[in-house]
C-alpha cells in the first residue's frame, strides 16, 4: 500500500482543482467557483472556500476589484516538510483467494516544515479502508481517474496543520480489505498490483520501505528507528520455503548483501526477535535501525496449480458436515 505525505495542500486535490478551474474560467465569481469545487472534490462549502482564500493569499488566485478571480503569479514553492519516522509496522493477512487485510503503522513527526495531509495510494478501490489519526482530520476517497497518480487515492488532510513547531510524536493507523491482491499458485496471471520486475514467475512477495525522497517531502529516520514486516499465510497452505531480501529502491534487481547478512546474524540470536523468523505459516521480519531507500522483503514460493488445488479441496472437505 503506497502512502506519500504532503508536505503543502496547494498540490492536493482541492487546490489543484481551484487553479485548474480558475485558469481555464478567467473572471468567475466566488459563488460559482465554490460551487463547481464542491461538485468535483466532494468537499463542503466552508472547505472550497478556506482554499481559494489560501490561494489569494498566496498569489496563486487573484481577486479583482470587480470581486472576480483569475489566476494569479505563480507561488514560490513551499520548502519541502521534513518527516522523522521511529516505527513503521505492516501487517498481511493473506486469505485462501488472494484477498488480503492489511494493517499498517506508523509514527512519526514533523522536524522541518508544515505537513498538512496524508496520501495513500492503490491501483484499485479497497473493499474498505478505515483509519485513525493521533490528531484530528477528514479522509477524502479520490478515483484513480480524478488523481494524479492515476491511483486510488485516499487524501486525508488533517485539521490543523503538523509543523516542526510543535514537533510532538504523531500516529497513524490504516487497516485495509484489499481485493484479490496475491497470486496463490505459480504460473497464474499477474497480481493486480503489479508484478515486480525482479519477481520470479513462481514466487510471491510483500515489502515495506521508508524513502528518502519524494516530489514534495523528505523523510529521515532516528536512531532508534524499527521497521517490521510480517505476512500471515492461510493454515495448511502449502507454499514453498521463504527468505527476506533488501533491494536497493532504485535498482530492484541488486540486493544489499551487506544488510541482508545483518539480519541473517540478528535472526540467529534468541535473545530478541528481529531478523528473518518463521512460525507456521506466519514470515515476521523485524529490522532494528534500518535503513533508507532498502526495500525489506519476504519472498515464499508459490505451489502449483494443482498442489493449491488439492488445498482447497481438502479445506472444502474439512468444513463439510
Amino acid at each position: 500500500m503506497g502512502e506519500r505525505v504532503g508536505a503543502d495542500s496547494r498540490t492536493g486535490p482541492v487546490e489543484s482543482f481551484l487553479v485548474r478551474h480558475v485558469r481555464a474560467n478567467p473572471g468567475l465569481e466566488f459563488r460559482a467557483i465554490i460551487q463547481a469545487t464542491q461538485a468535483s472534490c466532494h468537499v463542503s462549502r466552508a472547505t472550497a472556500a478556506r482554499h481559494l482564500s489560501r490561494l489569494v493569499g498566496l498569489g496563486g488566485v487573484k481577486l479583482r476589484p470587480d470581486r472576480t478571480y483569475v489566476l494569479g503569479e505563480p507561488m514560490t514553492p513551499a520548502p519541502r516538510a521534513v518527516v522523522e519516522i521511529r516505527w513503521s509496522d505492516e501487517a498481511v493477512i493473506i486469505r485462501p483467494d488472494g484477498t488480503a487485510r492489511v494493517f499498517t503503522q506508523r509514527e512519526f513527526r514533523v522536524v522541518s516544515g508544515r505537513l498538512e495531509h496524508l496520501e495513500f495510494t492503490l491501483p484499485r478501490p479497497a473493499r474498505q479502508f478505515i483509519w485513525w489519526c493521533s490528531t484530528a482530520g477528514q479522509l477524502t476517497e479520490i478515483p484513480a481517474a480524478r488523481a494524479p497518480t492515476r491511483e486510488c487515492t485516499y487524501h486525508l488532510e488533517f485539521a490543523t496543520p503538523l509543523t516542526a513547531q510543535k514537533p510532538s510524536w504523531q500516529w497513524i493507523s490504516v487497516n485495509a480489505d484489499l481485493p484479490r491482491w496475491y497470486r496463490m499458485a505459480a504460473g497464474t496471471a499477474a497480481k493486480s498490483r503489479g508484478v515486480v520486475a525482479h519477481n520470479k514467475f513462481d514466487t510471491e512477495s510483500e515489502s515495506i520501505l521508508v524513502p528518502s525522497q519524494n516530489q514534495r517531502f523528505r523523510q529521515r529516520l532516528t536512531t532508534d528507528a524499527h521497521l517490521r514486516l510480517q505476512v500471515m499465510l492461510p493454515e495448511g497452505y502449502p507454499a514453498g520455503p521463504a527468505q527476506c531480501r533488501v533491494r536497493f529502491l532504485t535498482e530492484a534487481d541488486h540486493v544489499d548483501t551487506t544488510e541482508e547478512l545483518r539480519l541473517a546474524e540478528l535472526g540467529r540470536n534468541p535473545s530478541n526477535q528481529d531478523g528473518f523468523r518463521q512460525f507456521g505459516k506466519t514470515f515476521t521480519l523485524s529490522v532494528p535501525h534500518h535503513l533508507l531507500d532498502r526495500r525489506y522483503e519476504i519472498e515464499w514460493e508459490l505451489p502449483t496449480a494443482a498442489q493449491r488445488d488439492r488445498w482447497l479441496g481438502a479445506k472444502h472437505r474439512s468444513t463439510q458436515p
